[in-house]
């Protein structure tokens, strides 16, 4: 459970940069500019990054990124702590509660809570408003829903339900989630490596190599291993044409964001479409944890010439998983940099993604059991 105490909500004012909007705005979803329309917002008044006003007795944000609205909600959370928290779930109460005043018009409040899930265990709409900086908020998830709290002298004045999904905690639906893939991983900002906790390094029979261990995923061939050599005193991941398959491991899912390794991916889209694009495998790395998702890898068969293996990006708070199967050719290994053939399947519901193996493994006709 998240616990957050004796918050301090930011003065609300319009934020100003010097950075103004060029041309018509952008949206991330239709839901977005519908709001916006709804709420009359004047476009010339937005600039770069967040931007507060009021609203009647509430307060309003309104996120500007690259001239494109990303969000739009009532400031319930400081922005400090959503920072802090790092996860996407306060921006979506927030959404949500400025959705349930302002629902579509061919849908009531009432509907549009039931087909989302969401309830109110405690309290009701009208008690948003009398949510105070003070209190103190809680969440959790189990079983695949999220339980919301806040809490004034130790006792629930406000509290809510609603399932762990990405459609809804995000705003996307599938087809706007897929469209909007490429860009956020090319855009995707690269956290600062990890520093090596050297007590978690297993030695290897090898002398001065080490191995990581991580978790596994639906079985111990899908895992988060990292290998290291020692060189002088320090450690570094393992990276060498003799090594090819703890190489490969260390490439598809380690850390090392100066990686120059190139994925040529095709990526299935919903309705049997596909595109093609290049991306950095270190921005599909980058996009992967910076969203909240474990990376898991395993070798699916191994030649003279390419190791070919999956990756499987894995997000248990809004309960989808990326698919990426990988063609890593061993020269390329040995070259430190180049291609990598790759087939991308996104945001797949946790409870299908068995169903996205079978199928390609009916397709490419293997009795591999690796994903069994």
């Amino acid at each position: 459970m998240k616990t957050f105490r004796n918050l301090t909500l930011l003065a609300i004012a319009i934020i100003l940069p010097s950075t103004s909007i060029c041309g018509r705005l952008g949206y991330r979803t239709p839901e977005l500019r519908r709001l916006a329309s709804a709420l009359q917002i004047q476009e010339d008044s937005l600039r770069e990054g967040k931007n507060f006003f009021t609203l009647g007795q509430k307060h309003l944000r309104v996120d500007l990124s690259r001239n494109t609205v990303t969000d739009l909600g009532y400031v319930i959370f400081p922005e400090e702590l959503k920072a802090a928290a790092g996860t996407p779930i306060l921006n979506f109460l927030e959404r949500y509660f400025l959705l349930l005043d302002y629902p579509k018009p061919d849908r009531t409040r009432q509907k549009m809570m039931q087909e989302d899930r969401f309830k109110f265990t405690t309290g009701n709409v009208s008690t948003i408003g009398s949510i105070l900086p003070t209190d103190e908020f809680s969440y959790n998830c189990q079983f695949n829903k999220y339980e919301a709290a806040w809490r004034r002298n130790g006792k629930t004045i406000l509290s809510v339900s609603f399932p762990a999904e990405h459609q809804l905690i995000s705003g996307e639906d599938k087809i706007q989630a897929e469209t909007n893939f490429q860009e956020d991983a090319l855009m995707a900002h690269f956290p600062p490596s990890p520093e090596i906790d050297e007590s978690l390094l297993t030695p290897t029979i090898q002398k001065d190599f080490y191995v990581m261990k991580g978790s596994s995923y639906l079985n111990n061939k899908l895992n988060s291993d990292l290998f290291y050599q020692r060189q002088g005193e320090s450690f570094t991941l393992l990276s060498s044409i003799s090594h090819p398959i703890e190489s490969a491991a260390n490439m598809m899912i380690g850390t090392n964001y100066s990686s120059p390794y190139n994925l040529k991916i095709t990526q299935v889209l919903y309705g049997f479409k596909k595109k093609t694009y290049d991306l950095p495998l270190r921005n599909w790395i980058a996009y992967c944890r910076n969203n909240g998702c474990t990376l898991y890898y395993g070798i699916e068969s191994i030649t003279q010439q390419i190791i070919k293996a999956t990756v499987i990006a894995v997000n248990t708070a809004e309960n989808y998983n990326h698919l990426l199967f990988v063609n890593i050719p061993l020269s390329a290994i040995d070259a430190g940099k180049g291609d990598i053939e790759a087939k991308l399947e996104t945001f797949i519901p946790m409870h299908n993604v068995l169903n996205i193996f079978a199928k390609y493994r009916k397709v490419k006709n293997t009795e591999t059991k690796m994903y069994e």
